[in-house]
């Protein structure tokens, strides 16, 4: 584990025509240079003990690296500096969740490569309650969480979209909130029945597996500019 932890970046960047036309050239110049002094405090802090502060400071690491389009063995690097923490941690259903962002890198493969023991012990999960990660890009997830409430579920989403310029103005956000049950492994939720909810008419059916769930929407949510309620999300709790 130390070896992936120690290969930290010190680089610049070039950004687009597009940022440079609403964000002056020597600030983006001068941000770019965060990624790696980013990944210097967090390889401190990693190695202080400190793992959620270390956490943090290489997600904005991953952040500034994706942003400024390091080569992509570095933002692997960075990708992994996370996992590290939370393997530190023993949490490897979230370390695997960061690693499987870069799946062909070679740090991925042997981080990946000491945990699967671990994940392989893990028991299988017995309820759809849980929490369920999507990356949404800049270091940033979706996120879908599940608790149990009696008979039912209640499921809550939280949903962004990182814009180009996200990490300056921030992302797009949408979110939804449905207490159901699960039947069959699959949920659905109806725009109708959330009164916090804006926009369109819409559904959004789930399907679950011990791993995964799925969603699908239909119509308009009602969400921020481009943010969705799609696809795969991976579970990262049991």
């Amino acid at each position: 584990m130390k070896v992936a932890v120690n290969l930290l970046l010190v680089a610049g960047c070039f950004a687009s025509a597009q940022a440079l036309a609403q964000i002056d050239e020597p600030d983006i110049d001068a941000d770019c240079v965060k990624a790696g002094i980013y990944a210097a405090a967090g390889k401190v802090a990693y190695q202080q003990g400190d793992l959620a502060n270390a956490r943090e400071i290489f997600r904005n690491q991953v952040a500034w690296s994706e942003f400024c389009h390091k080569p992509q063995d570095q933002i692997a690097t960075a990708y992994n500096n996370i996992a590290l923490t939370y393997i530190k941690q023993g949490d490897y259903l979230k370390a695997k969740a960061w690693l499987m962002l870069a799946p062909a890198d070679k740090k991925s493969q042997y981080n990946l490569g000491l945990i699967q023991p671990k994940l392989a012990a893990l028991p299988q999960a017995q309820s759809p309650a849980g929490i369920y990660w999507q990356y949404a890009g800049f270091g940033s997830w979706n996120i879908l969480e599940v608790k149990g409430e009696e008979a039912q579920f209640k499921i809550d989403f939280s949903g962004l979209y990182m814009g180009q310029m996200s990490l300056y103005y921030g992302p797009n956000t949408g979110e939804f909130s449905v207490v159901t049950a699960v039947k069959d492994n699959h949920a659905i939720y109806h725009e109708a029945d959330d009164a916090s909810a804006g926009g369109g008419e819409c559904s959004i059916d789930m399907n679950f597996d011990p791993h995964n769930v799925k969603l699908h929407t239909t119509g308009d949510c009602g969400f921020g500019h481009n943010v969705q309620a799609e696809g795969g999300f991976v579970r990262v709790t049991q």
